[in-house]
């Protein structure tokens, strides 16, 4: 039987996000609000040292990754990437603590969960030959790239698109999930689709995918609101402060479930494959998650995880066919 989150666990969520916030739109600090003291950050900061411009692009298909050199286990090569992690005894991922259905805290028992979240449990199963051998290190979408870049971390699961401009500065496993951007308004708004939001509030994570989305929207435009983290904007839409939001619809999904006087409206704009993020330099690492990945998808796992988190949104649909290249 499919299920999410309780509804009342998650207003309680958002009304912790919100303390704090009112008021707050671009960038600002990372505070942790309502993210339990045990999930731990990164241990230094990282916007002290931004990701450098990327240099020109080349890049034929960005959703081709490394083929998988085999099945992955807990046997690894010595020296290798997975090695290391292996010695350090725990698999470190940069996650999300507020996308509901993919990866947020759980008000009553405090732990992440989600479609994410169970996606990278299975890599540290592979690993580790258990799904508890993972570190979760929570980060905001606009620093996704830095926490990589800086090695804090050796994957992001945190619906994460792939992108040639992104693959400049770090790697990406093979697509696993596929989403598109659309938008988000309050039940009584008479909007009915991203053009009828020309001139008006839209709120987007910066550093998404979706603020680059809306940005190439021909005029009259949205005037775009950028926020750190993305469950800001459901409290700025609550508050009156934006008119819309627009992101990925799995991420509006989940916030329809905390608030039931929003809705989500429109077609799909973009097509937007979600990989695993990964450090740049380390084809073996690659490798190995691909066939976690493959793994996953072959054995039926894949959509055990859709089932238990996304079934409410329908029928299951197939996973994201992997695309090699090496």
């Amino acid at each position: 039987m499919s299920r999410g989150p309780a509804g009342a666990g998650a207003i309680i969520l958002i009304a912790a996000v919100a303390v704090g916030v009112a008021g707050v739109i671009g960038p600002k600090p990372y505070d942790r609000i309502g993210v339990p003291a045990a999930l731990p950050g990164p241990t230094t900061s990282t916007t002290a040292a931004p990701t450098p411009a990327p240099p020109p692009v080349r890049c034929a298909n960005a959703v081709a990754s490394l083929r998988p050199a085999g099945p992955s286990g807990t046997t690894v090569a010595p020296g290798s990437y997975m090695a290391r992690i292996r010695q350090r005894g725990r698999l470190r991922v940069g996650v999300d603590a507020s996308t509901l259905l993919f990866s947020s805290v759980n008000p009553t028992t405090g732990q992440l969960e989600g479609f994410d979240i169970d996606v990278a449990r299975r890599v540290a199963t592979a690993l580790f030959g258990r799904p508890d051998a993972v570190e979760f290190v929570v980060i905001p979408y606009s620093e996704r790239l830095n926490v990589l870049v800086a090695g804090k971390v050796d994957l992001v699961a945190d619906t994460f698109t792939i992108n040639c401009t992104r693959r400049q500065t770090i790697d990406f496993s093979s697509e696993y999930f596929t989403s598109g951007q659309r938008l988000l308004v309050r039940s009584d708004d008479r909007a009915k689709d991203i053009a009828g939001m020309a001139h008006r509030r839209v709120c987007a994570a910066a550093g998404s995918t979706s603020v680059e989305n809306l940005e190439k929207l021909p005029a009259p435009r949205p005037v775009i609101v950028p926020v750190v983290d993305q469950a800001d904007c459901l409290v700025l839409l609550q508050q009156g402060k934006v008119d819309g939001i627009s992101t990925d619809d799995t991420i509006l999904a989940g916030m329809a479930v905390q608030d039931p006087n929003v809705k989500v409206v429109g077609p799909p704009f973009s097509s937007e494959p979600y990989g695993l993020g990964l450090p740049k330099g380390h084809p073996e690492w690659t490798r190995y998650v691909n066939g976690v990945l493959e793994d996953l998808r072959g054995s039926g796992g894949w959509a055990t995880i859709y089932g238990h988190w996304l079934g409410s949104l329908g029928p299951t649909p197939r996973p994201p066919a992997a695309v090699y290249a090496g």
